[in-house]
């Protein structure tokens, strides 16, 4: 069945409803997305109403497969600082790598060339996604249909700015770096070589291409977060949560319910 612009602009409108109610569940309507291009729709609908993008979340299945893509949404970028992070609950929490870009690129028929993106690039930080659904059916709603949903992106807090040369890293030390997710003081994900993908220049060049040739260009000062290296893990405020990436940084925060 082919997924139309009013369906689109439907659950497009539940989302929206969700988000300014204050995550109110939204209910699925009867037609959802069946494929990624699909949830971009609906992701561009929601965008148009309370963009702009501050920055995108990437990510791929593999080393092999397409990336896919979800806007972070005004307010969504979040500094380290030591206040607590009001969130919902459950709260998702991913270990990530991220990048802020010194330079943006302007909407064009042409996508950058990797080297263009590189020389845009301003710093390499650890952060940590925050994820919660918006929808009544949570975690458990098909997997374009949280695509739809921004990815179930509530936000990324920024950490700290770490020494690392992401293009020449590449590849090589995805397959071996560790990583962890902490939930006070515990260790509960350990991985190495957890990203799914593992080059993340890779998925950088294929980002900054994608929102330069359909999505409007990459603004200055955004922030590409370049995919989970530790899968989701659920926990509730409050509570104090850390990521760690051994050999290049660490960050930590705490987590408080909404009022």
């Amino acid at each position: 069945m082919t997924y139309s612009a009013t369906d689109a602009g439907a659950f497009a409108e539940n989302l929206i409803r969700a988000r300014r109610k204050g995550g109110i569940p939204a209910p699925l309507p009867e037609h959802v997305p069946g494929s990624a291009e699909d949830a971009y729709r609906v992701q561009d609908a929601v965008l148009a109403s309370l963009g702009p993008a501050v920055g995108w979340k990437v990510g791929a299945g593999s080393p092999t497969s397409e990336p896919s893509c979800a806007p972070v949404l005004t307010g969504g970028i979040m500094e380290l600082s030591a206040a607590p992070v009001r969130v919902p609950a459950p709260i998702g929490i991913e270990v990530e790598l991220a990048v802020r870009f010194a330079r943006g690129f302007v909407a064009s028929s042409a996508a950058p060339t990797a080297d263009a993106v590189y020389a845009a690039i301003g710093s390499v930080h650890v952060a940590m996604e925050l994820c919660a659904s918006r929808l009544a059916v949570g975690a458990k709603a098909p997997p374009f249909v949280s695509l739809a949903d921004n990815g179930m992106n509530f936000g990324f807090v920024i950490g700290p700015r770490v020494d690392l040369d992401i293009r020449s890293w590449g590849n090589v030390h995805g397959k071996t770096q560790a990583a962890r997710a902490i939930v006070d003081d515990k260790v509960v994900v350990e991985t190495t070589g957890g990203h799914t993908h593992q080059d993340l220049f890779k998925l950088l060049v294929w980002q900054v291409g994608h929102v330069v040739t359909r999505r409007g260009g990459l603004p200055a000062g955004a922030v590409i977060a370049t995919g989970s290296w530790t899968g989701l893990h659920w926990t509730t405020a409050p509570v104090k949560v850390a990521g760690e990436f051994p050999g290049i940084g660490r960050m930590e925060l705490d987590l408080s319910p909404h009022p």
